[in-house]
C-alpha cells in the first residue's frame, strides 16, 4: 500500500502540469462549494436571527382574554412563555394614539425591551415610556428620562377626557416609533392600567410563544392555535398569527436550499468532466508506463488504486485552500447582502450580523469536492485497469487504421494543424464541448441578467409619476381593528381632500388614483383593486396570468380576478368558480356575484374588479381611494417630496414611495444579481478553460519529438507559432460556435420563463450581444495567450534535445 501511494505521488511530482491544472480544477470547484454554502447558510441564519428583530418573537395572540382564561393558558403546558398587554386609553389628539399596559414578556416577545433607548419602563402609577414620535405628536419636541408631560385621556367612548400628568420613564428609539406602523402608543405601568380599569373589566390581549412539544408548521399555525384557545375557553376567532416571523422562523428555506443545491450541481458537474478529461488525456499519454507496471505484476485493483491515489493526492493538497478561500469570500459576500439589505429598509431596526461559521458544512463542502474527483477518476482508473503489457508496448494514441497517403502534396502550417486535430477527434471534440458548455452557460444566463430592466421594475412598484401615497392597512387585525380596511375606508385620509390638497401643490402637474374596496366571502376578508381599461390591460401583460383576460366581456358579465396566480388553488380558488361577496366602499356595501374569470400574476391587493363592474354595482364613494400618484418635473422633486411628507406625517395610514428611491433599490439589487451571475460564470469559465490548455499543453508533451524533426527539416518558428495559434483557435470557434448554436435560444427560453412567471425587471427581450462580443474577445485572448506560452515555452529548449525526448 505505501509503494502504490509512493509511486501515485513520484506520477504527480514527474506530471507537473497536469497536476497544477487538475490542483487549480479542485481548487476553484472548492471555493465555488464553499462560496455558496456559505452564502446560503448565511442568509438562512440571518434570516432566522433577525425575524424576531423585525416582527417580534411571539407566535400570535388572542384577544378579548379574561383573568381565568389567561390563568387557564398559564396552567397548560403547550404555552412556552405567556404575556398580557391591554389597553388602558386613549389620547385626545388629531392622530390615533393609545395608552397601553405591557407586562415584562410582552415587552420581550415585541422588541420593545430591545428598543429602549433611554431610560426604563414603567413602574409607578404616574410614569410612561414612548416613543420620540408619540410625545411628538403631543407637542413635545425632545424629551428625555425625568421630564414631565401633560395629556387629555380617557379610558372608553362613554367618559371625557381628563387631564393627566406623567413622568417619562424611558424613550424608545426612533425607528421604532410606530412599532405596529399605524398607530402610537405609550407605554403605562400595571398601577396605572389598576387605578383607571375596574377589576372585573379588565380584557387582556395574550400574547404567547408555543413549546417544542407543539408539532406545528407554517401551514398549520393558525389550526392550532385555534383549537388550544377552544381548550382555554377563548374564542378562536380572535386569534391573530405573527405571520412573517413564523414564515421565517417555521420554513427550513427549502428554496434558498433548492438553489444552492443546484448551483453546486451544476458546478460538480463541470469540474467533473474537467478533472476527468485531464486524466483521460494523461492516461493516453502515459499507456506505455502503467503498461511496464502491470507487467511488473501489479494487479487490476492495485492500477485502480494507483490512479485513484494521483488524484486524491493532489484533491487533498488544493481542497483545503479552497475551502479556507471560499468561506473568506463567501463571509464578505453574505455580509455585503445583509448591510445592503438593512440600508434597502429605512425605518427598520438594522440587521443582526450573524457568523457564517459552520465546520461541519466547510467539511461536506471539502468531502464533496473530494467526492467529484472520485467521480472523474472512475473511468480512468477502469481503463488503467484493462490495460495489458503487450498491448500498451504496442499503443499509440493515434493508432486508428488509416489509409495510406498517396498524395505527393507539399505539407502546409494548415495541413500540419488539421492532421493534429483529426488524429486526437475524440480528444478535441471534449474539449470544444467542455468549453462550449461553459460558454453555452454564460450566453444563457446572459440572457436574464442582461434583461433586467430597473425602469421598468421601479414602475412596477410606482406605476405613474413620481410619487405614490398608499394605504397602511391590515385585513384581519384583531388586536388592532381600527388598523384594517373597512374601518379605514370609513375615513380615508386618501380622500377627495387629500387629492385637492396634492393639487394646489407648488410643482404639482398631476395627481391620478385607484378605488380600492373591502370584500367579505363567507368569514374571510379581502381587498379589491378597481382597474381601469389601461390599467387592466397592463396588469394582463406582465405575465403570470391564467383565463380570459377580456376587459370587456369581464365588465359585461361583472366578472372578478384573483391578484396572485400562483396562490390561487392553494387559497381554495378556481377560474369558472361561482362566489358570493359583499363589497363595501367606506359608505355604501353591496351584495356581489361573480365569476372567477382569472388571475393576474401579482397585484397589490387579493382581487380586482374593472372600473365599468364598479359603476354598474352603483358603489360611487369618491373617498374610497387606496392609491394616489402624483407628478412633478424633475426640478421640483424635492419641493414635491417635501409636501407630501409633511402631509403623510399627518396620518399614520398613509405610505409613501418614490420612482427614484424603487429605481435605486432596483439598480442596487439588479448589481447584486449581475455580479454574482458573472462571477460565478467566471469562476466556470476558468475551470473548463483547463480543459482546453491541458488538451494543448499535452498535445505538445506528446509531440515535442515530431516538432522537433519538423523544425530539424526547416519548419520556422513563425510556422510553429502560426500552427499552435490555428489550433487553439480551431478550439476557440468550435466553442464560439457550440455557445452560439446552443446558448442564444436557451437564453430566449430563460428569458421567456422569467417573463411569463413575472421575475425580476423582465420586460423587452434584447439581445445580448454586448456579453456575448466580451465573451468572444475574452475566449480568443486567452487561447492567444495560451499559444504564445506554450510556443514560448517549446523553444527554450533546442531542436536537438527535442529529438531525443522519448515522453
Amino acid at each position: 500500500m505505501k509503494m502504490i501511494t509512493t509511486l501515485a505521488a513520484a506520477n504527480d511530482k514527474k506530471n507537473k502540469v497536469r497536476s497544477i491544472l487538475v490542483m487549480a480544477a479542485v481548487f476553484f470547484t472548492t471555493l465555488l462549494l464553499t462560496v455558496i454554502a456559505t452564502c446560503g447558510y448565511g442568509m438562512l441564519q440571518s434570516q432566522k436571527a433577525n425575524a424576531g428583530r423585525f416582527y417580534g418573537t411571539y407566535y400570535g395572540a388572542y384577544t378579548g382574554v379574561g383573568e381565568a382564561q389567561l390563568a387557564r393558558m398559564e396552567q397548560r403546558g403547550e404555552f412556552q412563555k405567556i404575556g398580557a398587554m391591554a389597553t388602558a386609553g386613549e389620547v385626545e389628539n388629531r392622530a390615533d394614539i393609545s395608552l397601553i399596559y405591557s407586562d415584562s414578556n410582552v415587552l420581550e416577545m415585541t422588541n420593545q425591551k430591545r428598543n429602549l433607548d433611554q431610560g426604563s419602563f414603567p413602574e409607578k402609577e404616574n410614569e410612561i415610556t414612548a416613543s420620540p414620535d408619540f410625545f411628538r405628536q403631543l407637542g413635545y419636541d425632545s424629551v428625555k428620562p425625568g421630564d414631565r408631560i401633560t395629556l387629555n385621556s380617557r379610558e372608553n367612548m362613554s367618559q371625557k377626557y381628563k387631564e393627566r400628568e406623567f413622568v417619562v420613564s424611558g424613550v424608545l428609539k426612533d425607528y421604532e416609533s410606530n412599532i405596529k406602523g399605524t398607530s402610537f402608543y405609550g407605554l403605562v405601568s400595571r398601577a396605572y392600567y389598576n387605578s383607571v380599569i375596574p377589576d372585573d373589566s379588565h380584557v387582556y390581549t395574550a400574547y404567547f410563544q408555543l413549546s417544542d412539544s407543539v408539532s406545528i408548521s407554517y401551514d398549520t399555525a393558525e389550526e392550532t392555535m385555534k383549537d388550544l384557545a377552544q381548550q382555554c375557553d377563548i374564542d378562536p376567532e380572535g386569534v391573530s398569527i405573527n405571520d412573517y416571523y413564523l414564515m421565517w422562523k417555521l420554513d427550513p428555506g427549502i428554496e434558498n436550499i433548492t438553489i444552492c443545491a443546484g448551483i453546486a450541481l451544476l458546478v460538480i458537474l463541470f469540474s467533473v468532466v474537467v478533472i476527468y478529461h485531464i486524466f483521460q488525456v494523461g492516461i493516453a499519454q502515459k499507456v506505455q508506463e502503467y503498461g511496464k507496471i502491470k507487467a511488473l505484476g501489479a494487479t487490476r485493483r492495485q492500477m485502480k488504486k494507483l490512479v485513484f491515489r494521483e488524484g486524491m493526492l493532489l484533491a487533498l493538497t488544493a481542497a483545503p485552500f479552497g475551502v479556507i478561500a471560499g468561506y473568506g469570500i463567501g463571509s464578505a459576500l453574505t455580509r455585503v447582502l445583509m448591510m445592503e439589505s438593512s440600508s434597502a429598509q429605512p425605518g427598520m431596526p438594522p440587521l443582526e450580523m450573524v457568523s457564517c461559521f459552520n465546520l461541519p458544512l466547510l467539511i461536506f463542502c471539502g468531502a464533496l469536492s473530494l467526492a467529484s474527483v472520485w467521480i472523474a477518476l472512475k473511468r480512468p482508473m477502469r481503463i488503467v485497469a484493462k490495460i495489458s503489457p503487450m498491448e500498451a508496448m504496442r499503443y499509440q494514441e493515434n493508432s486508428s487504421p488509416k489509409k495510406m497517403r498517396r498524395s505527393g502534396k507539399a505539407l502546409s502550417v494548415w495541413g500540419l494543424t488539421k492532421s493534429n486535430l483529426t488524429a486526437y477527434r475524440k480528444r478535441t471534440l471534449k474539449t470544444i464541448l467542455a468549453m462550449g458548455l461553459s460558454c453555452v452557460l454564460f450566453v444563457a444566463l446572459s440572457s436574464f441578467a442582461g434583461n433586467i430592466d430597473n425602469e421598468y421594475n421601479a414602475r412596477k412598484e410606482v406605476e405613474h409619476g413620481q410619487f405614490v401615497l398608499s394605504l397602511d392597512y391590515s385585513m384581519n387585525d384583531t388586536a388592532y381593528p381600527e388598523n384594517n380596511l373597512d374601518n379605514i375606508l370609513r375615513h380615508n385620509p386618501l380622500g377627495q381632500e387629500t387629492i385637492e390638497k396634492i393639487k394646489k401643490m407648488d410643482g404639482v402637474t398631476d395627481v391620478t388614483s385607484r378605488k380600492y374596496l373591502y370584500m367579505t366571502v363567507g368569514n374571510h376578508t379581502h381587498s379589491v383593486l378597481v382597474l381601469d381599461r389601461e390599467d387592466f390591460e397592463k396588469q394582463a401583460g406582465e405575465g403570470g396570468i391564467l383565463g380570459d383576460m377580456d376587459y370587456e366581456k369581464a365588465s359585461r358579465e361583472n366578472g372578478i380576478f384573483y391578484g396572485w396566480s400562483s396562490f390561487i388553488e392553494d387559497s381554495g380558488y378556481h377560474t369558472g368558480q361561482k362566489i358570493s361577496a359583499n363589497l363595501e366602499d367606506g359608505s355604501t356595501n353591496k351584495d356581489y356575484e361573480a365569476v372567477i374569470m382569472g388571475s393576474f400574476g401579482n397585484l397589490d391587493a387579493d382581487w380586482a374588479i374593472t372600473e365599468d363592474t364598479y359603476h354598474k354595482l352603483g358603489l360611487e364613494n369618491v373617498n374610497a381611494n387606496g392609491t394616489i400618484w402624483v407628478d412633478c418635473s424633475q426640478e421640483d422633486l424635492d419641493k414635491v417630496a417635501s409636501s407630501l411628507e409633511n402631509l403623510t406625517d399627518e396620518n399614520d395610514h398613509i405610505s409613501m414611495d418614490s420612482y427614484e428611491n424603487q429605481l435605486n433599490i432596483s439598480r442596487m439589487s439588479s448589481r447584486a444579481l449581475q455580479f454574482a451571475v458573472y462571477a460565478f460564470m467566471a469562476v466556470i469559465g476558468i475551470i473548463s478553460f483547463m480543459n482546453m490548455a491541458n488538451t494543448m499543453i499535452i498535445s505538445i508533451i506528446t509531440r515535442k519529438q515530431e516538432l522537433g524533426i519538423l523544425q530539424a527539416i526547416g519548419m520556422t518558428s513563425g510556422q510553429l507559432n502560426r500552427m499552435l495559434q490555428m489550433e487553439g483557435l480551431f478550439f476557440s470557434i468550435g466553442t464560439l460556435l457550440v455557445s452560439f448554436v446552443i446558448g442564444i435560444p436557451a437564453g430566449y427560453v430563460i428569458f421567456h420563463y422569467a417573463k411569463t412567471h413575472s421575475y425580476f425587471g423582465m420586460n423587452i427581450y434584447h439581445f445580448p450581444w454586448i456579453q456575448i462580443l466580451a465573451m468572444t474577445i475574452v475566449v480568443i485572448a486567452l487561447q492567444l495567450i495560451l499559444s504564445w506560452l506554450l510556443s514560448r515555452n517549446v523553444k527554450k529548449e533546442s531542436i536537438v534535445e527535442r529529438i531525443r525526448y522519448q515522453g
